[in-house]
């Protein structure tokens, strides 16, 4: 739905790049099963995996879509989401992600407005 609001064909088969994207976000599937044994044997320390999974998921991203913003986010947010459990608190881990994905994104679209411009 939103490839065909946004005009693009999320799918397409003649970029084998975009397969290899496909494989990246597999990747964080898989790792989610380490997520989901984490909420069952230590529950409190759910919140900060699946923070640090969802970061490092974005590493290879970064070298897919050769952007900084992508590399940024997967260092920051595993780091920030350890150093919120030093403090013991789930909410403030979650609250921090959701800012630094909030500058992610910001990030994201000046990366974009600098790459149409060069075009």
């Amino acid at each position: 739905m939103i490839g065909k609001l946004i005009h693009v064909d999320l799918f397409s088969k003649e970029n084998p790049l975009g397969q290899l994207g496909f494989l990246f976000t597999l990747n964080q599937l898989i790792c989610l099963l380490i997520v989901m044994w984490v909420f069952n044997a230590v529950p409190e320390k759910m919140i900060m995996v699946y923070a640090m999974v969802f970061g490092a998921h974005l590493f290879p991203c970064s070298w897919l879509y050769q952007s900084n913003g992508y590399k940024a986010a997967a260092i920051v947010i595993p780091a920030v989401s350890l150093l919120g459990t030093t403090f013991n608190s789930g909410t403030l881990v979650a609250v921090t992600a959701c800012i630094i994905e909030v500058i992610f994104a910001i990030t994201l679209s000046s990366e974009l407005k600098k790459m149409a411009v060069s075009q």
